[in-house]
């Protein structure tokens, strides 16, 4: 198989940086977890025991493995026998996918990893940044409207709340029929904005509100000083859609492999 350019290869490695860095501030916020260790160029994030946010992102991307550093990497994310869950790109070295498959890794999921120019007018739509008075609104229309459910226990909502509190991180708020309705975060590393936790209750899906806080949120991005924005979806989702209308296009795969 040919090498990749190398421009692609540092794209992703922006991209995956940034993306691990938010995960890591989120952690950090939170209280959870051992702090991330740096692996061959990624970082390996533990939210906790059995936690879906537990990730090694971006590690032996356009750069060989050494020895042990899956170890290292099962170490830190498997503590108390949770599973661990690396993410590999079509840039990652083929020692690591190797190594993982000598392991008895398993394909979890795939996502498609987007990017976008910053820039643009803020939507006319009703999008702002969340105040510090509106975290608990903020976390709790989340959980309806990204997770689908209302938050279970107080645990959860604290959780939640971290993810608006993390360094770096913007909570963002979508207006419409009198209160609001959307939620999304927005972080910057490296001239890298990262675009995550979008969602829209029910109700109000249809309506360009999604569009409105990707939009809003490329103004931001803009606004401090970044060349890219980035965001990850799953195949072939209305969140997939909306970016493309937005003008981002798809820089690569990403597959989760899980032991």
């Amino acid at each position: 198989m040919d090498p990749a350019p190398e421009a692609a290869v540092l794209l992703a490695r922006r991209l995956e940086r940034a993306h691990a860095l938010q995960l890591e501030r989120t952690r950090a916020a939170r209280g959870t977890g051992a702090p991330a260790i740096e692996v061959a160029g990624g970082l390996s994030v533990s939210h906790g025991t059995r936690s879906p946010f537990s990730a090694a992102v971006g590690v032996g991307v356009g750069a060989r493995i050494a020895d042990g550093d899956v170890d290292r990497i099962e170490a830190h994310l498997g503590q108390g026998g949770g599973p661990v869950r690396i993410e590999v790109t079509p840039y990652t070295d083929i020692s690591l996918t190797e190594e993982l498959a000598r392991r008895g890794y398993q394909l979890e999921r795939f996502f498609l990893v987007w990017v976008g120019a910053p820039g643009g007018e803020p939507p006319a739509a009703v999008v702002r940044i969340a105040e510090p008075s509106e975290e608990r609104a903020w976390a709790e229309l989340f959980s309806r409207a990204f997770l689908g459910a209302p938050a279970q226990s107080d645990a959860q909502r604290e959780g939640l709340r971290c993810m608006a509190r993390a360094e770096g991180s913007v909570p963002w708020l979508a207006f419409g029929d009198g209160g609001p309705v959307g939620v999304a975060l927005s972080s910057a590393a490296d001239g890298v904005a990262w675009l995550s936790g979008a969602g829209v209750l029910p109700a109000s899906r249809g309506r360009g509100v999604q569009a409105s806080l990707v939009r809003a949120r490329l103004a931001w991005a803009a606004a401090h000083g970044c060349d890219l924005a980035a965001s990850a979806t799953e195949p072939g989702t209305a969140s997939q859609r909306t970016l493309e209308r937005c003008g981002f296009r798809v820089a690569y795969p990403k597959a989760v492999l899980v032991h």
